[in-house]
């Protein structure tokens, strides 16, 4: 399974200033030729040295190893973030 793009992104409402929040869908293509779409939740926090800490959630079950996965989502969070693109 391969992660092909991160859609919809969406960015909660918090009072901190250090974690942002978002809600998004997650795109895949199977191994089948399939495409998938799984929703997620994910936060991005700075930490008091500077470093940003991503955790993400699923909200749809994935039936899928999950580290291989988990690793191109952040990989991905990542770019966007550095691009300016989760506001």
């Amino acid at each position: 399974m391969k992660l092909t793009q991160i859609a919809d992104i969406v960015k909660k409402n918090v009072p901190l200033h250090y974690r942002n929040e978002y809600t998004a869908n997650a795109l895949f293509d199977a191994a089948d030729g399939k495409s998938l779409s799984k929703r997620i939740e994910f936060v991005v926090e700075m930490s008091p040295i500077g470093s940003k800490d991503i955790r993400i959630n699923f909200v749809d079950p994935i039936d899928y190893p999950l580290v291989p996965v988990l690793k191109s989502l952040k990989e991905e969070i990542q770019v966007l973030d550095r691009k300016g693109s989760l506001l």
